[in-house]
């Protein structure tokens, strides 16, 4: 099973996480209605990226990925603390995970598929462009077709490198 877990909608509620009524939180909860699971709550906080730094307003289309081995309060609707958020008004597929020097991910059940002609943009968290074979990072990536194939193959639209922090020797 993939650590995050997308969850495709639409954003239904966009409001500020209080916990009492002097709470002045860095933090906000997007509601957002999903075919697949209903109503879902996502914490958005200050660590939570946010593919373009887009603002969401009731009635966009979103994908939001969540940490599967993060502890949830069993309430209903369910909460989740956002990891990753992009507008999906595309309707591009979207995944987040670690793909490997070859570029396949955890799960082994998507390949990247790039070369020197492809248009994929490559981009860093920062919105900068990274020159080098994104492999061996965490890459947030989407896509809009895959081949029939195990594992599914795809030429991505956009890939997003979440490089880890270099360690000062």
């Amino acid at each position: 099973m993939a650590r995050y877990t997308p969850v495709y909608g639409e954003v239904t509620a966009v409001n500020p996480l209080r916990s009492s009524a002097t709470d002045k939180s860095c933090s906000m909860i997007i509601s957002i209605m999903s075919e697949s699971i209903g109503q879902t709550n996502f914490i958005v906080t200050p660590q939570t990226y946010v593919f373009k730094q887009h603002t969401f307003n009731p009635g966009d289309s979103i994908v939001a990925f969540y940490d599967t081995k993060a502890p949830v309060p069993l309430i209903y609707p369910p909460q989740y603390t956002a990891v990753v958020l992009a507008e999906n008004s595309d309707g591009f597929e979207a995944v987040f995970d670690y793909f490997d020097e070859d570029l396949l991910n955890s799960s082994q059940t998507l390949k990247l598929s790039l070369s020197d002609q492809s248009e994929t943009d490559i981009l860093l968290s920062n919105g900068q462009t990274f020159f080098y074979n994104p492999g061996g990072h965490f890459l947030l990536v989407f896509y809009a077709f895959t081949t029939r194939s195990i594992p599914a193959i795809t030429t991505p639209q956009t890939i997003v490198v979440f490089c880890t922090p270099e360690k000062k020797t």
